[in-house]
């Protein structure tokens, strides 16, 4: 005995699967994989995603830890000029205005980028020099 009457099947002879039942068959298997190539294409972009941020952080990282070298050598410049010229223009025994005006420049710099206030007991002390000469 046939569990279903004689219906018009999908191939259109009698006998079968009845075509409705065919046809909800197949939208729930074509559901089923537009389901999942949808999926499957969410997770590939959130992994693409999540690639392209890691990248981004390494580069940053990079880019910062190559700034604060920069920074870093740009300090440690100021601050050996700053000793330096101390140690001349007391040799010396004056500093002229434009020498002054460089020292200060060096001086600010220096703060600028994050120096402490050690130099500046030798800011000061260069800045007690007497003035000569306006070059």
């Amino acid at each position: 005995m046939r569990p279903y009457k004689s219906f018009k099947t999908v191939n259109g002879m009698k006998g079968g699967v009845p075509m409705v039942e065919t046809l909800q068959i197949a939208a729930i298997v074509v559901s089923a994989i537009v389901t999942s190539v949808i999926g499957y294409v969410f997770h590939k972009i959130k992994q693409r995603d999540e690639r392209r941020d890691l990248l981004a952080t390494e580069r940053d990282n990079a880019i910062r830890a190559r700034e604060e070298a920069i920074n870093q050598s740009l300090r440690a410049l100021c601050r050996d000029r700053i000793l330096q010229g101390y140690r001349y223009y007391k040799h010396h025994g004056y500093i002229s205005t434009a020498d002054l005006e460089t020292m200060t420049k060096l001086y600010d710099a220096y703060h600028a980028l994050g120096g402490n206030g050690t130099i500046t007991a030798v800011y000061d002390k260069i800045c007690d020099l007497p003035i000569k000469g306006g070059d």
